[in-house]
Formats: structure tokens, sequence, C-alpha cells
């Protein structure tokens, strides 16, 4: 109902905006047609100098172009406020029993061993979803990450494992992937497996993944989110690409404090 309601509103406020829009056109197109025909310092017809049915003098036409734009850009920031609440109840962990995302998985690791959900018991960890051909984006995130767990662990004495998980199997193999994470952290665990596998594991923690184009040198557009779990393997929080890796370690450090307490 939610959705049907928001559908209604987004169609009622392009309808009202096109209106206003193509008044204020007419009044507009009105003025200079009739400012070309009576021609520079000619005198004025009074009865040309009245606007036609449904066209407004000038100060109403430039309210009406001020009070279209007001309404778009409250019309654009009701939704954007829409689509951050969904975003942060969709990665919001439940008040009552097991958190919202997480899950069973199984994949290969950057060793060519079976990698499950419970090797990462006993410890926290921080994982994220990438691949090893991304540009900028996965390198920059790895990077802040790296940063983040060694400033986490010197802030509480805690170890974090940080793990990569791809989302381009097809090219990151194990030795790949190996390679790959040894340029960010000596104990960044990368994990790869069949698509099957890596689909899973993705849903379990809703993210999104897609190859952008055909051939071999291709992209693949994914969420740009870490997940921070605890040593029970269950989901804490997660953290979005806007923040440093001071405010990130800061953000784990108080989570991890308030674990226990939950």
């Amino acid at each position: 109902a939610s959705q049907e309601g928001m559908r209604a509103l987004r169609r009622l406020a392009s309808r009202y905006m096109r209106t206003r829009a193509c008044a204020a056109l007419r009044e507009d197109t009105a003025v200079g047609w009739k400012t070309q025909k009576r021609g520079f310092g000619a005198e004025a017809d009074p009865e040309e100098a009245k606007p036609p049915p449904g066209v407004g003098r000038g100060p109403v036409g430039v309210l009406s172009l001020a009070l279209v734009l007001m309404t778009g850009a409250g019309v654009v920031y009701y939704f954007d406020q829409e689509k951050q609440k969904k975003i942060q109840n969709t990665y919001k962990p439940r008040s009552v029993g097991r958190a919202a995302i997480g899950g069973p998985f199984s994949l290969v690791d950057m060793h060519g061993k079976t990698f499950t959900d419970r090797d990462l018991l006993g410890q926290f960890s921080l994982l994220y979803f990438g691949f090893t051909y991304c540009p900028d984006i996965c390198p920059d995130e790895l990077t802040k990450m790296a940063e983040a767990i060694d400033k986490v662990e010197d802030k509480t004495g805690k170890q974090v494992l940080p793990v990569f998980i791809t989302v381009d199997p097809e090219r990151d193999t194990p030795e790949q992937i190996r390679e790959y994470c040894t340029e960010f952290h000596p104990r960044l665990l990368g994990l790869t497996g069949t698509m099957d596998q890596i689909k899973q594991a993705a849903r379990q923690y809703r993210v999104y993944f897609n190859k952008t184009e055909d051939g071999d040198d291709y992209l693949v557009d994914h969420s740009i989110i870490m997940y921070l779990l605890d040593p029970e393997g269950e989901f804490i929080t997660f953290y979005g690409k806007n923040n440093t890796a001071e405010e990130l370690a800061d953000k784990m450090a108080e989570s991890m404090a308030s674990w226990k307490k939950a």
C-alpha cells in the first residue's frame, strides 16, 4: 500500500509540475509574440496587452516558476529520504533473534581449501564483496579496510579478520585472489568459488552485483558495503563507503565494545 501511495504521489507531483511549467511557457511565449508584433517603440494596444485566457501576468509567471522549482526540489528531497530509509532498514539488525542478513555459505579460500561461514567463528570479522579487476573503488575500500583493521586492533586489543569475497569468480581464481590480497594486508583472506556459490553468499548478505558488459575486459557493478560480524558469526552492522579509515575504526571499536552488552 505504501508503494502504491508513493507512486501516486510521484504521478501527482509530476503532473502538477508539467502543468505549471506549461503555463509559464505559454505566458513567456505570448508576451514575446505581442512585443514582436508591436515593434520597438510602437504604442501598445490595450486589447493586445491583455494576456490570453489561462495565462497570468509577469509576476504571477515568475511565482509559478519558483513554485515549480520548489515543488520539484521538495519531491526529490522526499524520495531521497525514503530511499535512504529503505537502505537503513535493509541492513538494520533485528532487535530480537537472528540478524536480518547473513547466513550459511560455502566458498573456496585463496589456498584452494573449502571455507564456510563456520570458519569465521571465534573472532570478529569484516567482510567486503568486490573483484580483483576493479579499477579504483575496490582498491580504495580494501586500503581503507586494512588501515581500519590495524587501528581498531590497537584501540581494542581484539583481532579482526578482514575478508574479501569476489563477485567475479570467472576471473578471480584462488591464485589471482591470493596475489591480490597480499597487496593490502597480510591477514586479508580472499574467497572465491563457483558462480552459484558466490550468488548464494551474496544473497545471504543482500549484495547486488552485475556484469556490465560482455567480453573478457568487463567490469562488475556491485554494492560497496563492509559487514562487521561478531565472534559467533552474527551480523552486527554495516559501513558504507563514506567513512575514512579513522572513522571506520572508531565505529567498529564502538560496536565491538557494546557487543556483549547487547
